[in-house]
């Protein structure tokens, strides 16, 4: 494989994955400088970026920007949706911040408080007061997502020092705009890690110390056109709800 002409070894490396092309770079100084050739990292980037997209300054090959992309989301869309690149794939990720969503009642601020916190990607985030009916929903169009990917939607979320009313699962779902509802089956899932609970999604902790729960998945094929609507709802038992603090909701694909 040395032996091959080091515009060969690209072409080559340029139908693997982004993981492999960095594996490839310790076989050797060809490699190498195949691997960070922007002819191989061009099949990595998008073929299409969102419509306000503005690469950032001072990058000096199509590999910096990728794993810029992949460490440091860009603002978009007045700064109320972030645009990242999954790091083994290349795969298109979103996030809608909270002020991006339908949340009930969340210009009233008998019922949230509109806040500013120095580890969240967005300038505001949405801070439960109190509530007896809590419904959040997001919107994204889904010829945004990367084609022929199997994608998830996830509630990003953390507690204030006293959170209460959340001990019950609530209700998830995820649909294509335009479905009729009541063929709609929301899941179940838990927002506090309740030790023992065995229904429906758990909250995960993630590295940037925010929660996380999965409201559904769905498959984005190629010509894929609409909305896909998602949802995180409690209104079947009317008790008070407080302490909850939404950052947004990410759509991300699924890893194998």
């Amino acid at each position: 494989m040395n032996n091959l002409p080091e515009d060969c070894i690209a072409k080559i490396l340029s139908l693997t994955s982004p993981r492999d092309v960095c594996r490839s770079s310790a076989v050797s100084r060809c490699f190498r400088s195949a691997a960070d050739s922007d002819h191989v990292w061009n099949h990595f980037l998008p073929s299409e970026f969102p419509e306000d997209f503005r690469a950032p300054e001072g990058l000096p090959t199509k590999k910096h920007l990728f794993f810029s992309l992949v460490h440091n989301p860009l603002l978009l869309h007045g700064s109320q949706l972030s645009f990242s690149l999954e790091r083994s794939t290349g795969n298109k990720c979103y996030m809608m911040a909270a002020r991006a969503l339908n949340i009930t009642w969340g210009h009233d601020q008998r019922y949230w408080q509109w806040i500013s916190l120095p580890d969240a990607r967005f300038k505001e985030v949405a801070a439960l007061k109190m509530v007896w009916w809590l419904d959040i929903t997001g919107k994204i169009n889904i010829s945004l997502l990367s084609d022929n990917t199997l994608y998830a939607a996830y509630l990003v979320f953390r507690w204030n020092l006293d959170p209460y009313g959340f001990r019950q699962p609530v209700e998830a779902s995820l649909v294509l705009a335009g479905t009729e509802h009541d063929d709609v089956q929301p899941s179940m899932v838990s927002l506090m890690q309740n030790p023992g609970s065995e229904q429906g999604q758990r909250a995960e902790l993630r590295s940037d110390d925010w929660y996380e729960v999965q409201l559904g998945h769905f498959f984005k094929r190629r010509g894929d056109m609409g909305e896909i609507e998602m949802s995180l709802k409690e209104t079947k038992r009317p008790f008070e709800k407080k302490g909850l603090i939404v950052h947004g909701i990410e759509i991300r694909p699924v890893l194998p």
